[in-house]
């Protein structure tokens, strides 16, 4: 497998997990929150894939994030510029519509990186996006949305488990893709 691919299975097996964690969830488990300042799933969710759509935007010189785009900032009331994907959901106080608006967001996204990744070589992994900054490598980028990706996955799980104590993650050790 080269490299190129297995960049691509990380990301679409993280995705495909991703997804399968948030099924079914309601507004309220959505949006419940362990503690007063802590990120709920609803916000967690937002931030990774607001995340990707910039890192990719920013690592394929691909112009506008599907953010603006897709017109997803009108879903979320807010406007294409802000707000920027940070980390704190108590210092930005983003609405979060429904899990189909953050869904139909995520599933956008990961098309958009998912054709993106299909069109680079191994040898375009070692490139720059941006030529002032040759330490900065498209696969250098891309390792930090796997990383970054599976940490909030991570995070949606646990506050997933926090709320039912039945449930658990998908059998087996994750998702494999068909």
């Amino acid at each position: 497998m080269d490299a190129v691919h297995f960049i691509s299975n990380c990301l679409a097996q993280v995705h495909l997990r991703l997804m399968a964690t948030c099924y079914d969830l309601t507004q309220h488990r959505l949006l419940w929150r362990p503690a007063p300042t802590a990120n709920n799933i609803g916000f967690i969710l937002w931030h990774l894939v607001r995340n990707e759509d910039t890192r990719i935007t920013n690592t394929g010189d691909l112009g506008d994030d599907v953010w603006a785009t897709g017109s997803w900032h009108e879903q979320f009331g807010q406007p294409v510029t802000a707000p920027d994907p940070g980390d704190r959901m108590g210092l930005r106080q983003l609405a979060i519509p429904s899990l189909e608006v953050l869904v139909g967001y995520a599933e956008e996204v990961h098309q958009r990186t998912s054709g993106y990744i299909s069109g680079l070589s191994d040898n375009d992994l070692d490139q720059p996006p941006d030529p002032s900054q040759p330490e900065n490598t498209r696969a250098g980028s891309l390792r930090h949305l796997i990383t970054h990706k599976n940490n909030h996955h991570g995070q949606i799980d646990y506050l997933r488990g926090l709320q039912d104590e039945e449930w658990d993650l998908p059998r087996g050790t994750g998702i494999v893709l068909p």
